[in-house]
């Protein structure tokens, strides 16, 4: 009786001294598991609102670069402090980054007609980056830069309908891409020296 008190009091103390080891597995292992997202050739579907927060945590974690080319960035008069809305969160997350020693650049459509409605958001946005060091340089206007693309570190694609607007974010049916791949990442690098 005695030795059966003492060999469960063993096992008890065995229990307790791997649990938390056991523990310290289970969340190596998940976070293993977790970033095959961010694994080469990979790719994630991304629908509507799916986009922000996706977009946000890599921006986030950027380390050397982020360059997008979009037909459309509107900031237009969102509250940029509220950081509840797509908008200011987005744009927060590229000024962050900037700051942190990021090299954040915009490329964005730009035309000659004055009546043109992608002009006027695109140079009020311009005026509001370019105050929190962010580059802007506009397309070539031989050609409707009419992309929706981002490139985060040489290796992170983001394509789609999603122009930087407040409807594409939260309102429109919208739908893009994320793709992990270094050599599609070379093909986007090509893009954006061609349409700038």
């Amino acid at each position: 009786m005695a030795r059966d008190i003492k060999n469960k009091y063993f096992l008890i103390n065995i229990l307790k001294i791997l649990s938390p080891v056991l523990f310290a597995l289970f969340i190596l292992i998940a976070n293993i598991i977790s970033k095959d997202k961010n694994l080469e050739g990979t790719y994630e579907i991304l629908n509507n609102e799916e986009y922000v927060a996706s977009f946000v945590k890599d921006t986030a974690l950027a380390h050397d670069s982020i360059t997008c080319a979009l037909f459309m960035y509107k900031i237009d008069d969102y509250n940029m402090d509220n950081l509840q809305e797509p908008m200011p969160l987005i744009t927060a997350s590229l000024i962050n980054a900037a700051k942190r020693g990021v090299d954040v650049t915009m490329i964005l459509e730009v035309s000659d007609d004055e009546d043109d409605l992608s002009n006027k958001y695109n140079k009020k946005t311009t005026d509001y980056l370019k105050k929190n060091n962010i580059n802007v340089l506009f397309d070539n206007e031989s050609k409707k830069l009419h992309a929706k693309i981002c490139l985060i570190d040489d290796k992170i694609i983001y394509t789609g309908s999603h122009n930087f607007t407040y409807s594409a974010m939260a309102r429109n049916s919208e739908s893009s891409v994320k793709i992990i791949s270094l050599e599609e990442a070379k093909e986007v690098k090509k893009y954006f020296k061609n349409i700038q």
